[in-house]
């Protein structure tokens, strides 16, 4: 079993290294020679994909769910809306009624009455 040595792992990881780093170095020196020769442009991409990246991150979070509370509240103002229909309702045929009544006839007999009592 032959295990490698010290100093031939360090030169397998610089012949590794070396070529990627020196790519990089090149790849970023482009890049700012491109920023400095097109700032507005530069300014607009960065602002474009700032913009991609709020928009990606708000598709992708999950909708809050509906308060328990908000729900509750709901359901008593459409029970209370129900009680207060069912009475207008009552109170129309209430009125109905009176009207069926003629009561006016009824209390004219009364003041007559009660005036006849005075005089």
């Amino acid at each position: 079993m032959n295990i490698p040595t010290l100093p031939d792992l360090a030169a397998d990881t610089h012949a590794i290294v070396d070529p990627a780093l020196s790519a990089c170095t090149k790849s970023a020196a482009q890049a700012e020679k491109y920023i400095r020769q097109h700032p507005g442009g530069t300014l607009l991409v960065a602002a474009g994909l700032g913009i991609l990246a709020v928009l990606l991150a708000r598709a992708l979070t999950p909708a809050p769910p509906r308060n328990r509370a908000m729900l509750l509240l709901e359901d008593i103002q459409e029970r209370l809306s129900s009680l207060a229909e069912d009475g207008a309702h009552a109170v129309g045929k209430g009125m109905d009624s009176l009207g069926d009544l003629h009561l006016d006839r009824s209390f004219d007999k009364l003041s007559r009455k009660v005036k006849s009592l005075f005089h």
